[in-house]
């Protein structure tokens, strides 16, 4: 714990052990975590306090308050706050357990990366509120799992993590990650579709995707129709209707039974759904299945 303290102490100031007993930390040589866990960090209450590093907090609710030369911040959820190093500011009490997670990040270490992009390097941050970047969170966790499990080589992930980490909240700090929202969008459209090809059986909506998805109905809605040009149940149709030509073909089950396994209310649903998009009804399809001419001209229409 010692040397640990020592650590501690070059990132965030003069603290000490009592003072940190509710809180549960990670940290390297660059970026410390300090999560507060059923209690304060009394050093954080400590009036008119200084920290050698940047600090970033990132708050699980709307509770979290400081004061910083006689003006109070609070915190937004869903927002990042930032203080530059050695300026003056202490955390309020709250009535209630403080519920976030406080970045540090070596000054050096952070300028260094800084200098990545085109922004001054002696930019002064005094409590500047940002909109939390989603990546940042995973990160952090990740962190802290390598620093606890103490993996064989978790000394080189956590570094490479720092690096990440602290260029995350950069980019999040000048709104560089457009591209990054627009990849995990298709990332998590992708998801949503991988559960529709898993689920289309069963009786399934919209608004299961978009949760599986983790976006609102609106926004998922409309990303899923930007991505694949049909809207999520088109889409689940298109799955349903694919499955259904396959046990056709097999000619071993009743139309009422396809209709079922391929998650048809009804058979009458589904001979609606596919006369729609062939223009022929199933029985029908099925039927003229041992005529080649027929069945290939049917095929094309289905466009497998």
């Amino acid at each position: 714990m010692k040397d640990e303290l020592i650590q501690i102490r070059n990132m965030v100031g003069n603290i000490t052990k009592e003072q940190l007993r509710y809180v549960d930390y990670f940290i390297n040589e660059n970026i410390g975590l300090f999560m507060p866990v059923g209690g304060p960090c009394f050093y954080a209450l400590a009036p008119k306090h200084t920290h050698p590093s940047y600090m970033i907090i990132l708050p699980f609710d709307d509770e979290t308050s400081l004061n910083l030369n006689g003006k109070t911040i609070a915190s937004k959820y869903g927002e990042i706050f930032i203080l530059s190093p050695n300026i003056a500011h202490f955390e309020l009490k709250s009535d209630f357990p403080p519920r976030y997670i406080a970045i540090f990040i070596k000054e050096r270490f952070f300028k260094n990366l800084l200098t990545n992009y085109p922004v001054k390097s002696n930019i002064i941050f005094y409590g500047n509120s940002y909109k939390a970047n989603p990546q940042l969170l995973p990160l952090l966790k990740k962190f802290m799992i390598e620093k606890d499990t103490k993996i064989p080589g978790y000394e080189s992930v956590l570094n490479a993590i720092s690096i990440e980490i602290c260029h995350t909240i950069i980019r999040n700090i000048f709104k560089l990650n457009t591209a990054c929202k627009k990849i995990s969008d298709k990332i998590e459209i992708n998801r949503a579709i991988e559960y529709i090809y898993s689920n289309f059986d069963k009786k399934i909506t919209v608004e299961e995707m978009a949760k599986v998805a983790c976006m609102s109905l609106p926004h998922f809605y409309r990303i899923f129709k930007t991505e694949t040009d049909e809207t999520p149940l088109e889409y689940l149709n298109q799955i349903r209707l694919k499955t259904a030509k396959k046990l056709l073909k097999a000619n071993d089950k009743s139309i009422t039974e396809i209709a079922l396994e391929c998650g048809f209310s009804n058979s009458a649903y589904f001979s609606t759904c596919f006369y729609k998009k062939f223009k022929i009804t199933p029985s029908v399809y099925q039927k003229n299945l041992k005529n080649d001419s027929i069945s290939k001209k049917y095929d094309r229409k289905m466009k497998d």
